[in-house]
């Protein structure tokens, strides 16, 4: 009887799961997000590099704003091309208090420095290591990429391919006719 009373406890973490991965391929999430969200959007065809500022998504699009300093563009993704958008991390504050931190854990630990005392000595070791570590958290920001809010349901969608020079060129493919191709627009030259 103990046995039975376990199986729900036992199943409830994959239950939990696809719940979850349910939830991620449903677009009202990516609607659902406040604007000026900082988002990662990854794409089918293309790359994306850095984070964008989230504006809007209606159903067939996603807007948002790239900033930096004086320079700002606003950039529209199709949904259709759209793989995954996922929620960024502020990198600098995490450097900052991961610097910080270690900088206040060193100063305290070690032989305060005459005059300072080891509370001044741990001040000053967070500061100089918290800075350090928001300028390296400021450098890595573009690389790391939070939580996932949408992923596309079928990623590799085939039928949505650009088509590439092989494709268009079936019918020489199929005759087997040698083609001799220009350098620059890669079609077949006669």
């Amino acid at each position: 009887m103990k046995r039975t009373k376990s199986i729900p406890f036992l199943l409830a973490p994959f239950l939990l799961a696809s719940s979850a991965m349910a939830q991620l391929t449903d677009w009202h999430a990516v609607q659902a997000l406040p604007g000026g969200t900082k988002i990662h959007v990854t794409l089918k065809h293309g790359r994306t590099f850095g984070h964008c500022f989230f504006q809007g998504a209606p159903d067939d699009e996603l807007v948002c704003s790239y900033r930096g300093g004086l320079y700002s563009r606003r950039v529209v993704y199709p949904r259709d091309n759209i793989k995954a958008v996922y929620r960024a991390h502020n990198g600098p504050a995490i450097g900052l208090g991961i610097g910080a931190g270690a900088g206040a854990v060193i100063g305290a630990s070690r032989d305060p420095v005459p005059g300072l005392g080891r509370g001044g000595t741990a001040l000053v070791d967070a500061g100089i290591l918290g800075g350090l570590g928001a300028f390296l958290g400021l450098i890595a920001d573009p690389f790391f990429h939070g939580r996932a809010v949408y992923r596309d349901p079928n990623p590799d969608n085939v039928a949505n391919r650009p088509s590439t020079p092989q494709e268009q060129d079936t019918d020489q493919l199929a005759n087997k006719i040698p083609c001799l191709r220009d350098g620059v627009t890669l079609q077949c030259v006669p």
